[in-house]
């Protein structure tokens, strides 16, 4: 048999390597490979952006209100912007959620989560029956809680009014120092309350020293849109009763409160919304916030 013997390679070195060759495909095919391997061990390449962790949003509560005309808790559509799913309003005809009676069945169920009150009193005649409520709450659900709303003066504290117009003459000075003594006397006794408990159950809505605050960026010239107190953040009347900024405040500083989280930038669902205009609903909401999260007797700050 022929053996056929192959020449030897002859071109020079660097010839070998051009494109064509069999040789020159394996090099780059290799070169490119140890390449990229290297850039990968070394962590050169640049790695893609990780995206931001998404908060899981809370789980919707079951809330009972109690008091009267000076409730302002109306967290449902604030839940509906958040994308809470489950909030319920427990409140409905035939109810007396001021009377402890008609509270124990769904206490003893645990089928509250969070017990709402709203007076323009809070302390041991407002509700009478707090201490009941703070037994029978966290026995059947440990999560129960009492959220107490810190009221504003009636009167502003002021015996001498007699017509609502009066209420843009009030030393909101002299006002806050009232409110201050109040605030302190609330405190005393909630701490009393759940010293005896032996845990925090109920907690501080500050909503009577959010409206203040309003009241004055209101006299300083600082509340876009509004020039008076009355018919805006206090009522029209001789108590007097919120007003629609009030309201709107109570609403963000209850979702704040039970939610533990913000209001801000959440809007009332539907054509009417909450009746602010953007600027006015942005005060409001970084106000509630602010106030709740900063206040450690609303359960957020320690």
């Amino acid at each position: 048999m022929t053996h056929i013997s192959t020449p030897a390679d002859t071109r020079p070195h660097s010839d070998r390597f051009r494109c064509g060759g069999r040789e020159s495909k394996f090099f780059a095919v290799t070169w490119v490979t140890a390449l990229l391997v290297g850039i990968l061990a070394t962590g050169t390449m640049a790695d893609e952006p990780k995206r931001p962790a998404v908060a899981e949003k809370p789980a919707g509560l079951r809330v009972m209100s109690g008091g009267h005309s000076w409730s302002t808790e109306n967290s449902a559509p604030l839940c509906q912007a958040a994308g809470i799913v489950g909030h319920m309003k427990l409140n409905k005809q035939g109810l007396n959620s001021g009377r402890i009676e008609d509270l124990t069945p769904l206490l003893e169920k645990g089928e509250i989560d969070a017990y709402v009150w709203q007076h323009n009193s809070t302390g041991p005649e407002f509700p009478k029956f707090l201490p009941t409520l703070v037994e029978l709450g966290p026995k059947h659900n440990p999560n129960f809680r009492v959220l107490m709303q810190m009221p504003w003066l009636t009167h502003d504290g002021r015996n001498e009014i007699k017509l609502p117009e009066e209420y843009e003459q009030t030393d909101l000075a002299e006002y806050q120092t009232k409110m201050e003594k109040y605030r302190k006397e609330q405190e005393a006794y909630v701490d009393e309350v759940n010293a005896k408990a032996g845990k925090r159950v109920v907690f501080l809505v500050p909503l009577g020293d959010g409206m203040l605050e309003v009241r004055k960026m209101i006299v300083a010239g600082k509340f876009p849109g509004i020039t008076k107190q009355r018919n805006s953040v206090i009522g029209g009347d001789h108590m007097p009763h919120q007003g629609h900024l009030g309201a709107r405040l109570g609403a963000y500083m209850h979702f704040a409160a039970l939610y533990r989280m913000s209001p801000e930038g959440l809007k009332f669902p539907g054509k009417d919304g909450d009746g602010l205009t953007d600027e006015q609903r942005a005060i409001l909401q970084k106000l509630a916030w602010d106030m709740v999260s900063k206040y450690p007797y609303a359960g957020i700050a320690k």
